[in-house]
């Protein structure tokens, strides 16, 4: 059966001196009632990506001509303007980072609900008065019809994160972006952000592309996992896969970062470096210069990513299992 959403080969590129090549080369789809998560540092084109899938790259970006993202048999990215504002916010809709900087700090609550909702539907204003209660509710917002009055600012983080998934959810799409939903947030609302998310999925049977810098975030929720570095995806496998037996020395890492309560720590993992410019990507594997099992091959040569029998894998040592000390 044909993916829901299938995004080929994109690149996005932000002018410069020299240019920056943000995203390079992506491809991933997603099913119907799925959930994709993509996981990375922070510079690795995690937000790009979902930006460039919903054309909100403005210049000095571009979106390469030979991109394709493809929904319901159609490139979103071939679209006019217009017809592509009647997909964004009712077909694939996102929850953007930091709700504090999202959501308009002079527009109520309910304004910035039912925008959304006129928008794209055609609805009285008491009847998108009435839908947006209902959303706060779904939201499990105290008090929703109160609270449709109340600004940003009068709201808690996760009080504000939960609006911003009530907008996004407003017209019931059928592929939701949440873009690191839990940033910022402590560890109690984030696990309620969290479980309201999967919730509301299954409720909704829309499918979701899940971004975060952390695996713990996305270990209940996806189905899938890819692993960004560099602007590229360097692994991707079911999350059991993932998590069982990852494939790239940088998921290992990653996963080695990540707190466990089945193990005890006194210090945890960190990798060591820092995650290149986009403008300079080095020469061979983009993960080399911070990689303990790199070798000569990972310094001169770019590896694909190759499919296997667990998941797709962009690096040398698959071909060299010899070289790599686990």
């Amino acid at each position: 059966m044909k993916p829901l959403l299938e995004v080929r080969d994109l690149r996005t590129t932000f002018a410069g001196n020299p240019a920056t090549r943000a995203v390079d080369g992506v491809n991933f789809t997603l099913d119907v009632g799925e959930t994709l998560a993509i996981v990375g540092e922070s510079g690795c084109g995690k937000t790009v990506t979902a930006l460039s899938i919903l054309g909100l790259i403005d210049e000095p970006g571009r979106i390469e001509p030979e991109s394709v993202v493809e929904f319901g048999g159609v490139n979103l990215l071939t679209l006019e303007a217009r017809e592509l504002r009647r997909i964004r916010g009712a077909e694939i809709a996102m929850v953007f980072q930091e709700p504090a900087t999202s959501l308009n700090p002079v527009l109520t609550v309910e304004t910035q609900i039912t925008e959304t909702l006129r928008a794209h539907r055609t609805i009285s204003r008491t009847a998108a008065r009435a839908r947006a209660t209902d959303l706060l509710e779904l939201v499990r917002i105290p008090q929703a019809a109160e609270r449709l009055g109340a600004y940003p600012h009068e709201l808690s983080g996760g009080m504000q994160q939960r609006v911003m998934i009530a907008i996004a959810l407003s017209c019931e799409p059928k592929v939701l972006i949440a873009d690191e939903p839990t940033t910022a947030l402590d560890v109690t609302v984030q696990a309620q952000i969290l479980e309201l998310l999967a919730e509301l999925q299954g409720r909704l049977g829309m499918a979701m592309l899940l971004i975060s810098h952390d695996l713990g975030v996305v270990a209940g929720l996806a189905d899938r996992i890819a692993v960004m570095y560099g602007g590229q995806i360097i692994e991707q496998a079911s999350a059991a896969a993932i998590f069982e037996r990852p494939m790239h020395p940088y998921t290992e890492a990653l996963l080695k970062a990540v707190p466990r309560l089945d193990r005890p720590v006194t210090r945890l993992s960190a990798i060591a470096g820092s995650v290149p410019n986009a403008a300079t990507w080095p020469d061979g594997c983009r993960f080399h210069p911070r990689c303990p099992h790199a070798w000569d091959r990972c310094r001169t040569s770019h590896p694909e990513l190759t499919p296997t029998a667990a998941g797709d894998v962009r690096c040398w040592l698959t071909d060299e299992p010899h070289r790599r000390v686990r």
